[in-house]
């Protein structure tokens, strides 16, 4: 799927596009009645609700803009071990790379990868094997890693206190990174180019980030895994069990949206299927998603 932001061309890369999580345990607290009042916006794309299942993608988004190109999220990557998640442990095969190539670009033409966060699902395809060791994948890419992000987690791995699939993650799709000298850290604010600035969207991890688009009356956020489903649209306040800090994750959230209502801003949230992004419209005391066959 291909779609413009102004001048800048979006492409994105799937790695996986039917990730179900238990949408009781994973977005605990749901309002059932609110879900069925919407139920033929948000299924089947997002939802099954007879098998209480929440719909994700797993999915890169690629940028070029201003003569570069950038890379939002490493998606899961090959040869990882994940057994908690047994679809992608040790996968190979995956044909991301090839769906990269396709879109035009190949992995040595990347000059910026951004990763919204670092958990294990954004972070994969940061590297790749190479004579038994993790190499990046993007060989000419500067990695960019919030700064606290990156400390918060060095922190709880090297305490022992990351969970375990974030630890392994961090050993072999982060850590080398920072080994081989790609890693620029950013903090809140920082600009990749004119138009293109880097925000703070803290609470699914203490340092989360995005990446907010600003072309005259072009706007967009890369949101991150600020809002994972558009259950949350419809249900702003409702965070997911992954996220650090419920109560700031629902803070953000209600930022993004209504910021977004009354801008007409973008949002291309990690992990909507179908359309991938929605506009977002006011809906009485909340909000609802418009999605648009090609972003305006």
């Amino acid at each position: 799927m291909r779609f413009a932001i102004g001048d800048a061309t979006v492409d994105v890369i799937v790695d996986d596009d039917d990730f179900g999580l238990p949408l009781s345990e994973f977005l605990p607290g749901y309002d059932r009645g609110l879900i069925e009042a919407h139920r033929d916006v948000l299924e089947p794309v997002f939802i099954d609700l007879a098998r209480d299942i929440a719909k994700h993608a797993i999915q890169s988004f690629v940028i070029r803009a201003g003569g570069r190109t950038l890379l939002i999220d490493a998606c899961i990557g090959e040869h990882k071990d994940i057994p908690e998640i047994p679809a992608w442990h040790r996968r190979c095969g995956s044909g991301f790379l090839d769906r990269l190539r396709a879109s035009g670009v190949d992995p040595g033409d990347i000059d910026l990868v951004f990763c919204t966060h670092l958990h294990v699902d954004h972070v994969g395809w940061n590297t790749r094997q190479d004579n038994g060791r993790w190499a990046p994948t993007f060989p000419n890419a500067r990695y960019l890693f919030g700064r606290r992000e990156l400390a918060d987690w060095m922190t709880q791995h090297d305490a022992g206190r990351a969970p375990p699939i974030h630890a392994r993650a961090l050993e072999q799709s982060v850590i080398p990174i920072v080994e081989a000298g790609r890693v620029d850290l950013v903090d809140d604010g920082h600009e990749l180019g004119p138009g293109l600035r880097l925000v703070p969207l803290p609470g699914h991890t203490s340092g989360q980030m995005g990446l907010r688009i600003d072309y005259a009356q072009h706007r967009a956020i890369f949101c991150g895994d600020a809002v994972h489903n558009p259950v949350q649209i419809f249900q702003p306040d409702l965070s997911t069990s992954s996220c650090t800090d419920p109560q700031l994750a629902r803070e953000t959230r209600v930022k993004i949206l209504a910021e977004a209502a009354d801008s007409g801003r973008l949002v291309i949230p990690a992990h909507f299927r179908g359309a991938r992004c929605a506009h977002i419209r006011p809906d009485g005391g909340g909000f609802a998603p418009v999605f648009d066959t090609v972003p305006r």
